[in-house]
């Protein structure tokens, strides 16, 4: 076991870091997603690299992580949606318990981890001294298996009126209006496109209460530079809705591995009525299918229009890991009692207390600063 400053300096290890993340199917723990954390949020949350390696020297698997004040965490994980250790199916437990050895007395927010998880409890037992996991919020992830469907088996397994919807809408917005479907494909579009992804997303979310989370300059150049990467990779997967060479629609995936991932998506609410969304996620859906992809995630949230098109769903939730009288830990117990405090609140009520009490809440553990 080694921690690196930067993985590059060892030979080889971000080639089979890579191949491990592909075959979990999770851009989130890849070195793209960490490179991008790395040069856009290292400053104020330095990056490292737990690496773990057999006996005869192949790799077992690695945490990425970065420091952020008192506590340890996953790199990126302000900015994506589900964390794991990087290793072999089966061999999360044993990497993160070998890993956890080279940590301090620091405490470990594990944001977005999926619930029940056995690795999380190997950490634990690997880290020094006694220590114990607040659990601070759950959330799930929906997700549509796709193994043995076409697109006409998938619709078939959906309503009736899902069906004749999705059928309708697409026929009026293509035969009618001449929309086309265009994906990103080369380098030079990269940061026009994540500008017209950005502007959509935004216009989608600007009358909405709470607004999106990911509007920043800083989030806005992570995804340039991800999204640039995962092009390269083959990952990326930026599709829109154009009618007569304008924009309307916007969804922003990847597909790595077996999983096509549904990262964010915007629309022009001027075409609202026309369900533009739907028909670009429809599109998608259909694109995943004719690749050959396993499955079709639509990551974190539990949206209803995520509710049309998914079949199952994961639970993940976000954890302190530290000691009985851990500052950190004790914060995230405070921090967890306010949240179930204000769970049957409106909205309204929940926007204005979160408004007044930002200034504590940003030093909560589970706080993600986008």
């Amino acid at each position: 076991m080694e921690v690196l400053a930067d993985p590059a300096d060892e030979p080889g290890l971000v080639d089979e870091w890579r191949a491990l993340a592909e075959a979990a199917g999770n851009a989130f723990v890849s070195p793209e997603w960490y490179g991008a954390y790395a040069r856009h949020y290292g400053d104020d949350a330095p990056p490292f690299v737990v690496r773990v390696r057999d006996a005869d020297g192949s790799l077992a698997g690695l945490l990425p992580l970065c420091r952020s004040g008192r506590t340890v965490r996953f790199a990126g994980g302000n900015v994506g949606d589900r964390f794991a250790p990087v290793a072999a199916a089966g061999r999360e437990a044993e990497v993160a318990r070998a890993a956890a050895g080279a940590l301090g007395r620091e405490a470990v927010v594990l944001h977005n981890v999926d619930a029940g998880a056995a690795w999380i409890p190997a950490l634990g037992e690997g880290l020094r001294g006694r220590v114990a996991a607040t659990r601070l919020r759950g959330g799930v992830m929906p997700f549509v298996p796709l193994t043995g469907h076409t697109w006409d088996t998938f619709l078939g397994a959906r309503s009736r009126n899902f069906r004749q919807q999705v059928r309708r809408k697409e026929r009026a917005l293509v035969d009618g209006l001449g929309a086309k479907v265009r994906a990103t494909s080369s380098p030079g579009e990269v940061v026009g496109d994540v500008g017209e992804f950005f502007r959509l997303h935004a216009l989608r979310w600007e009358e909405r209460e709470g607004g999106s989370t990911i509007t920043s300059p800083t989030v806005r150049a992570f995804h340039e530079d991800f999204a640039a990467a995962a092009l390269e990779r083959g990952w990326l997967r930026m599709s829109f809705l154009e009618i007569e060479g304008t924009a309307v629609a916007a969804l922003y995936a990847w597909r790595i591995g077996g999983r096509y991932a549904y990262f964010q998506a915007g629309f022009d609410p001027a075409w609202a009525e026309k369900s533009v969304g739907l028909v670009l996620m429809a599109h998608t859906v259909r694109e995943a299918i004719e690749e050959g992809a396993d499955e079709y995630d639509l990551l974190l949230g539990d949206e209803t229009y995520k509710a049309r098109f998914a079949t199952d769903e994961r639970a993940v939730e976000t954890l302190v890991v530290a000691g009985a009288l851990d500052p950190t830990r004790l914060l995230a117990q405070v921090d967890a009692g306010v949240r179930r405090a204000t769970d049957g609140l409106s909205p309204e009520l929940r926007a204005r207390l979160r408004d007044l009490a930002r200034p504590v809440l940003a030093r909560m553990p589970g706080t993600r600063s986008r």
